[in-house]
């Protein structure tokens, strides 16, 4: 817990300086979060500071990848204090609507609504660019970056945040035709947002050719690594309901929100009998995979042998009979999917480990 504490103090809660939300028309936009309640027709925004080529690497890695942000400012304050908190809704979304019709061109990173997963791979093309147009996404980054703390527009390096009404001149209210919505202004046959203690997937969804016939499907990539899926949650610590998952009165942000985005750690695991198998044929442990070190005439390839001399590396889908002596995957700890009450802080001492345990006997 100490240690999250400091990575927490460190760089990864909320900064209040001015800075504007990269857009889709910078053609590397920033990830931003956003909290609406569509009964109280307002929203907030929250610029993460990370942009989705730096993040599309970082995030998928096999080494693991957590990080956090504490969502507490004036500006939050304000906006809790428009909306009724049951009725709060979550995504986190980033756009890059520059470049022609052509695959990774144009791009989309969401959260999904969980029951909405499979229809995501269901947006086409058009859907995809009509969506993210530079003039609907334009609207809408052109109100949020002059209101709050998001300003001045010019400077991306910083982070900011702000609260829109319907009733605002302009188009920064999360849910406004004409500006962004968590349907992505009503092309995408999915919804991006979440309830407050749901977690959700990640998708970078780009065009998939020039088609702009409904059969023209998008190209949907989830983030993930060798072994497992990069997931999203948004949580109040809290300090009041004992009967919460979440209850955790003695945390430093007892009754604050937080942000997470978490990716396990890929750790793939050789049996006793694969590395005797190995040894047996002449091979050596190397890389994750097989290496020939020294295969005679009369010693017999692997099964999955490849062209190069390497066999399948370890963790890859399809161990089975013809690969007995894999173990497919170990992760460092188990990862709660999406639904999960104890979503994305599940291990990361946050909330002790009372919520860990409790978690682990449901299993």
């Amino acid at each position: 817990m100490k240690r999250l504490a400091l990575l927490l103090a460190s760089g990864f809660s909320l900064c209040t300086a001015q800075a504007a939300i990269a857009p889709g028309g910078s053609g590397n936009g920033e990830l931003f979060l956003n909290v609406f309640d569509t009964t109280a027709k307002a929203s907030y925004t929250l610029d993460l500071g990370v942009l989705m080529d730096d993040f599309f690497v970082a995030a998928q890695q096999d080494i693991g990848y957590q990080r956090f942000w504490v969502v507490d400012s004036a500006n939050w304050s304000t906006f809790t204090g428009l909306v009724t908190p049951s009725n709060l809704r979550w995504s986190v979304v980033a756009l890059d609507s520059l470049g022609p019709s052509t695959v990774g061109q144009q791009r989309l990173f969401t959260t999904a609504a969980q029951g909405s997963e499979g229809n995501v791979a269901n947006t086409s093309n058009k859907q995809l660019s009509d969506g993210i147009s530079t003039t609907q996404g334009g609207n809408f980054f052109n109100t949020v970056n002059a209101l709050g703390t998001h300003a001045p527009q010019s400077d991306y390096s910083l982070n900011g945040d702000s609260y829109s009404l319907e009733s605002d001149s302009g188009r920064g209210y999360y849910g406004e035709a004409g500006g962004l919505t968590p349907t992505i202004n009503g092309n995408a046959p999915f919804n991006a947002g979440n309830a407050v203690g749901k977690s959700s997937w990640f998708y970078y969804l780009t065009r998939s050719g020039t088609g702009q016939l409904s059969t023209n499907k998008v190209l949907v990539d989830e983030f993930d690594n060798l072994g497992a899926d990069g997931y999203w949650g948004f949580v109040k610590v809290e300090d009041q309901d004992s009967s919460s998952p979440f209850y955790d009165p003695d945390s430093p942000y007892a009754g604050k929100y937080l942000l997470s985005f978490t990716m396990p750690v890929f750790t793939p695991v050789v049996t006793s009998a694969f590395r005797e198998f190995a040894l047996s044929i002449g091979r050596t442990e190397y890389g994750g995979g097989f290496l020939v070190s020294g295969l005679g005439v009369a010693v017999a390839a692997a099964p999955g042998e490849r062209a190069a001399g390497w066999v399948t590396p370890l963790g890859v889908a399809g161990s089975g009979a013809d690969r007995p002596w894999v173990t497919p995957l170990s992760q460092v700890s188990a990862v709660p999917e999406p639904g999960a009450w104890a979503l994305m802080l599940a291990g990361a001492g946050l909330l002790g480990l009372t919520a860990a345990r409790r978690r682990g006997r449901a299993r």
